[in-house]
């Protein structure tokens, strides 16, 4: 397997492995070796020199001038290399009249130092972001002035010399990944773009908030494509992709060798919201992702997910269950917890009663993971349908409904083992006319009939004794840059109150989608809804239990998170049905999808059931008659 083969980085002009240190730490790996761009004056001679000495076969990654070599090595010795990722790197010759640009250059490194030769190629080496990063700069300079001029005049040569590598690149078959910042102003993107379109089956990213020193402006968001990139093998086939899942930051984006936009449907995994639901549960597609174990109809997560959804709820093949669940499955809703897999069949036949005319439409899935570790997986349905039938809302009222549900799930070779499900059945029972007070008193009733109540349990976790919040938030579940910035986001407007914070990231016309199916626009209306919720349980606190992002073909990044909000209901809000403060104690569960692009939240799905908050309300209180 690839994976336990060694990676030589090579570093760049000037650079030394303080270039690489923080993707080492990222990616975590004992067997990592930097090579200095020293000791030839050509790239064919350095290529050379370092395969003489490196290991029989190998992983190599090259930045910039390594990058250069990297291609030369891999012209010598194909056979020897593994995989190849070329960072901030062009396959062009230099450009006529630069030899004597570079000269001139390396002459004033000599005379002045190299600290001139730095700063005054600054702005364009770095984001924009960065260029008072003055921690970022220190260490360019600390790498320039150790290295010294005539490293500087020697690594010159070997970038006037180097050759077209355009016409080689043809010959490469292995898994290439092309990593470009996103601001770089010393290697044009148009010319690392030509990397992906010459080399079959290369994946090309760039990576945000990163200009030409990429490894040192963003490391994260590097390490994150570089581990799916060190995962594949050598059954590397230019068809199958890279499974990039949650990876992407806002601005990132993602091409393939054939030079298309981000995620082409007959290349990558499958994206809810642009397609009709043939494309989504295909019968002639190729399988474009690991799915080992899994039925041989599915052809990446998102088709599994939605295709299954649809033939259990849908298509009534409520069977399928036994398939796709395993026996012991938890499943954890709003009003209860089911603890196995005829429960769920059992729940699911009950719930499909009411509604004879249901239809659930997929509207996203945010997912990662991979059939190794197993899936996760966020769907939003929105469901629709008539009360035409007795069930467990009693007598049909022939009122159509419209409603959100997000489910996240747990999958390990084709079943579910663990599930989340919010839906918000407040929104319904509004809808068909019918009283919630009744419908929540009733499940109460059963709740406490069966030995449960909700007692007190005193201070919630919002913080300790008289300490002010946290400032900083917990960003320990995130896997990528965009999920840190949700987790803290969240953290400011729900666990600090700073609900200005909606102003600064949403977007002026960002749109709420929300529980009630209210669709609000505006920073204004978004506030308002937020600082609704916390006023009926003004001492909430907010805990994100999971996260999950993938980039979209709308463009940007789609995130979801799971979180639980605990507290007691000692005011008023948004959450009329609640009526005047009772005092108990509510937990609301709830799910919610952001849709981040250019930097600012444009969308947010938001889904928890008042229903489950009146029904706790309405427990607590049989507690206190019995008591």
């Amino acid at each position: 397997m690839n994976q336990n083969l060694p990676l030589l980085l090579l570093a760049g002009t000037l650079c030394d492995a303080r270039l690489f240190a923080p993707l080492m730490h990222q990616l975590d790996r004992p067997d990592m070796q930097v090579i200095a761009m020293t000791g030839a004056t050509t790239a064919a001679e350095m290529a050379h020199r370092i395969l003489a000495e490196a290991p029989k076969r190998f992983s190599l990654a090259g930045f910039s001038l390594g990058g250069i070599v990297a291609l030369e090595m891999i012209a010598q010795a194909p056979e020897r290399i593994a995989r190849l990722a070329l960072i901030d790197a062009t396959p062009r010759p230099d450009l006529p009249g630069n030899a004597e640009i570079r000269r001139a250059a390396v002459a004033k490194g000599r005379a002045e130092g190299l600290d001139s030769y730095v700063l005054d190629a600054w702005p364009t080496q770095v984001a924009p972001s960065n260029r008072d990063n003055v921690a970022l700069r220190q260490t360019v300079l600390a790498m320039a002035r150790d290295a010294g001029a005539e490293v500087l005049a020697a690594q010159s040569e070997l970038a006037i010399e180097r050759a077209d590598s355009r016409p080689r690149l043809g010959a490469i078959n292995v898994p290439t990944l092309i990593l470009a910042g996103q601001h770089d102003g010393i290697c044009p993107l148009p010319a690392q773009e030509e990397l992906a379109t010459g080399i079959a089956g290369a994946q090309f990213f760039t990576i945000p908030d990163a200009g030409h020193f990429a490894p040192l402006e963003n490391p994260a968001a590097m390490a994150r494509h570089m581990r799916e990139w060190l995962r594949q093998t050598d059954s590397f086939s230019p068809i199958q992709p890279l499974q990039t899942g949650a990876i992407m930051s806002p601005t990132e984006t993602h091409k393939h060798a054939n030079g298309g936009s981000a995620i082409a449907p007959s290349e990558a995994v499958l994206q809810v919201e642009r397609r009709d639901y043939p494309e989504l549960a295909p019968t002639n597609r190729t399988r474009v992702q690991s799915m080992d174990g899994f039925d041989d109809i599915y052809t990446d997560i998102v088709d599994y997910i939605v295709r299954c959804t649809h033939k259990i709820w849908d298509e009534r093949d409520i069977g399928l269950i036994y398939t796709h669940y395993t026996h012991n499955c938890v499943l954890y809703g709003t009003t209860g917890t089911i603890y196995n897999r005829e429960d769920v069949v059992r729940d699911t036949i009950q719930r499909l009663v009411s509604f004879p005319e249901r239809r659930g439409m997929a509207t996203q899935v945010i997912w990662n993971g991979n059939d190794v570790d197993g899936f996760y997986t966020s769907h939003l349905v929105t469901g629709s349908g008539r009360h035409t039938q007795y069930g467990h809302l009693g007598q049909p009222t022939g009122k159509p409904f419209v409603s959100r549900t997000i489910a996240d799930c747990m999958i390990f070779k084709n079943k579910i083992y663990r599930e989340w499900v919010v839906a918000d059945q407040m929104a319904i029972i509004k809808q068909l006319g019918l009283d919630p007070n009744h419908f929540a008193a009733r499940t109460a009733k059963s709740k406490f009939d069966a030995g449960l109540i909700s007692l007190d349990i005193g201070e919630n976790r919002r913080f300790l004794g008289q300490t002010p919040p946290p400032e900083k938030a917990d960003t320990a579940l995130a896997h990528n840059d965009i999920e840190v910035q949700t987790l803290e986001m969240l953290h400011e407007v729900f666990t600090k109150r700073m609900f200005g914070k909606i102003a600064e990231v949403y977007a002026p016309t960002a749109q709420y989608h929300g529980p009630l199916m209210k669709e609000l626009y505006g920073v204004a209306a978004i506030i308002h809804q937020h600082l609704g919720l916390i006023g009926s349980i003004p001492d909430a606190s907010f805990e994100p239990q999971y996260v999950s992002s993938n980039p979209s073909e709308e463009g940007g990044t789609k995130v979801a998170v799971r979180w639980i909000m605990e507290g007691h209901h000692l005011g008023y809000g948004i959450l009329g049905e609640l009526g005047d403060p009772t005092g108990k104690r509510l937990q609301v569960m709830g799910m919610s999808h952001y849709h981040w692009k250019d930097g600012k939240i444009v969308d947010e799905w938001n889904v928890y059931d008042e229903l489950s908050l009146l029904t706790q309300i309405k427990l607590a209180q049989l507690g206190d008659g019995a008591a």
